[in-house]
């Protein structure tokens, strides 16, 4: 009888404590090499804790991909709301990642549905979400601390309805009673040319600027994560010394913790107990850049599947393109072997669009006429045969949550 290698599997001791230590989303509860940072943010928003619903404040966070803009920011409202509860003061503190929620409309519904005022998903303009927002803010007696994080990725900019121009001036009505901060978050500052010029002046009073982490900054902060993601003794303290000084350039401790996380996997998969130099370089060699890291983490369950199926296609013909139509049958197959419903041709096509929108993909469409119109998709930069792994375990963990 063959082996159960689930059942090896399963009884395999890990080499993780948890691995929830080196993700993208996990917040540290202590963040450290960041205070000064945090104190600049206490000190700007200070009045809404001293004087409630007498200010309104805007900034922006601005620095490179893994340097902590996000942390600080979830860390700071984290604070806020202690800090706001503890003088039953009626803060809310809503996170949204542009990222995900691209459009005007899907920005301001889903900061309404963190606040627990549901609208219907059609018959609104941005518009009427600001106003429905703006009574419902103050019919509640609620002080909201919105941050919009990703700013870069919001798709209209250019058009007719500016939201930034919006929620700065939502107070504007009644000067006496204020019910919004704004914080937003940017990797690109150029961005500020699409604004309204009114908008970038209140924008550029208080502009948070992150600087890189130096590497000994860098290896305090890998090894707090190894401290209580791995098991004692699994990885010596002079390749988080490499790893940090690899990364220094771009500062990115992502990179890092990924790095470091794929080394013990490797470690895990070939039967050794301690991470060696081998395992590193390894690593190091096949990692996912993160930009294309940090839209994986926000797939939805059949984006990731459609993305799966792909790789499967390249690894198994050793192609560097595949035909839609050849993705959308084993998609179909896939979903079959995990009991689920596929999606329809226009869903299967939207969803593709997404993946290239993220930039994990490239579309091309080649057609001599519209009878003869094939499209191929192809993986951008990224290690196929890794990315397969990396979107298996994400899949497996989609089945064990359902």
């Amino acid at each position: 009888m063959t082996l159960n290698f689930l059942e090896e599997q399963y009884y395999r001791k890990s080499l993780f404590l948890n691995e929830e230590f080196f993700e993208v989303s996990y917040l540290p509860e202590n963040i450290i090499h960041r205070e000064q940072e945090l104190i600049m943010l206490s000190k700007i928003f200070i009045k809404l804790i001293e004087t409630p619903f007498r200010i309104s404040r805007k900034v922006m966070i601005y620095g490179d991909v893994g340097i902590g803009k996000t942390a600080i920011a979830r860390t700071f409202g984290r604070m806020l709301l202690l800090s706001a509860n503890k003088r039953d003061i009626k803060i809310e503190y809503v996170h949204i990642n542009c990222r995900i929620e691209k459009s005007n409309f899907k920005i301001l519904n889903q900061v309404l549905r963190k606040l627990n005022c549901t609208v219907p998903i059609r018959g609104y303009s941005p518009q009427d979400l600001i106003t429905i927002l703006q009574d419902y803010l103050k019919s509640n007696d609620i002080y909201l601390v919105l941050v919009l994080d990703e700013l870069n990725h919001i798709q209209n900019f250019n058009s007719n309805f500016d939201i930034i121009y919006s929620l700065t001036r939502l107070n504007d009505i009644d000067t006496s009673r204020y019910f919004l901060s704004l914080i937003v978050i940017v990797r690109d500052i150029t961005l500020l040319r699409n604004l309204d010029e009114s908008t970038i002046s209140t924008l550029q009073g208080s502009i948070l600027t992150l600087k890189k982490y130096t590497i000994s900054q860098i290896v305090d902060i890998l090894n707090g994560r190894i401290e209580k993601g791995l098991k004692k003794g699994i990885i010596k303290e002079s390749f988080v010394h490499l790893i940090a000084e690899k990364i220094s350039d771009s500062g990115d401790i992502r990179k890092g913790l990924n790095i470091i996380r794929n080394a013990v996997k490797i470690t895990e998969a070939r039967g050794k107990s301690h991470v060696s130099c081998n395992e590193i370089h390894h690593a190091i060699k096949n990692l996912i850049p993160s930009l294309q890291d940090d839209a994986l983490s926000i797939l939805t369950y059949h984006q990731t599947l459609l993305l799966y199926v792909i790789t499967i296609l390249l690894l198994e013909r050793k192609e560097k393109r595949v035909l839609f139509s050849d993705i959308q049958k084993k998609y179909e197959e896939i979903c079959f072997q995990y009991e689920e419903i596929p999606k329809k041709n226009t869903q299967i096509w939207n969803n593709l669009q997404s993946l290239k929108n993220y930039t994990l993909i490239n579309i091309k469409t080649i057609s001599k006429n519209v009878k003869g119109r094939k499209s191929y998709c192809s993986i951008n930069s990224i290690p196929i045969d890794i990315l397969n792994e990396e979107l298996n375990q994400k899949i497996n963990n989609f089945l064990l949550t359902r």
